[in-house]
């Protein structure tokens, strides 16, 4: 398809709905988002649960329909694909890290790190392997298995995996959740690191606010809606914002600046 977005937006999202059920039994996770990510940037989504945002997420990786919207990445728009398409999409330009590491216990860490490479038909290079080895501190690791390497090594491994067929976003869930601080503090550094030096896109969602300090920008669902947005997030703010959230459920946008 062509494209339908500026140059230098990596992800937009239009208008975007979701619903279950029918009649008395309708229920609305998303209610009309609006979004839009530029290439190189960090936005973390925030909210309580049932806010929308593994929805959001959901929608934006095609793993579900949206009921009307659009969802556009790198220039096209991915309404209407079939499974297959969507199947590729998430193989070659969508990046994962998810709270539980997902990986596979018995490939070693580079092994793993070369597996969506593989998906994708094509032969992992070892110089672009360990490359991303490098990136994620983990060079000396390459030959381990999971069960041989510490949490925090292993969410950094998901995090090279993530990385290896070059995606235009990368959507993490929660990515420290299932580690200590000093882990997650490593994690989120690295993610930092890669939108810095390598103008990855990243749209994480967390429910810690010291995690939202790091992105650039942070956005806050509350049922199905995007009801505030903060740029320059800092922990301090974040915490306060969350804790104010029913402000925010008027339905007006809330341009919050730092």
């Amino acid at each position: 398809m062509h494209s339908i977005s500026p140059p230098g937006v990596a992800l937009a999202v239009r208008g975007l709905t979701r619903t279950y059920g029918s009649g008395d039994q309708t229920v609305a996770a998303l209610r009309g988002i609006d979004l839009t990510l530029s290439s190189g940037t960090f936005t973390v989504v925030m909210g309580p649960s049932g806010s929308g945002k593994s929805t959001l997420l959901n929608c934006i990786s095609g793993l579900e329909h949206p009921t009307s919207g659009s969802v556009t990445i790198a220039g096209e728009d991915i309404s209407g694909w079939s499974e297959s398409q969507l199947t590729v999409l998430r193989r070659q330009r969508l990046g994962f890290v998810f709270q539980g590491f997902h990986l596979i216990p018995y490939l070693t860490a580079e092994q793993n790190i070369g597996l969506p490479i593989r998906l994708a038909g094509r032969r992992p290079k070892r110089d672009h392997i360990h490359s991303l080895l490098a990136s994620v501190d983990l060079l000396d690791r390459g030959g381990r298995l999971p069960s041989e390497l510490s949490g925090g090594q292993q969410q950094r491994v998901a995090i090279a995996r993530a990385m290896a067929t070059s995606p235009a976003v990368l959507l993490a869930d929660e990515p420290t959740g299932a580690v200590d601080s000093a882990n997650a503090r490593s994690v989120l550094g690295l993610l930092r690191n890669t939108v810095d030096t390598l103008g990855q896109t990243i749209l994480m969602v967390t429910h810690d606010p010291v995690a939202a300090a790091y992105a650039d920008s942070a956005v806050f669902l509350v049922d199905g809606h995007v009801a505030g947005r903060m740029h320059g997030p800092t922990a301090d703010a974040v915490a306060a914002q969350i804790a104010n959230l029913d402000e925010l459920i008027t339905g007006q946008l809330v341009e919050v600046s730092t």
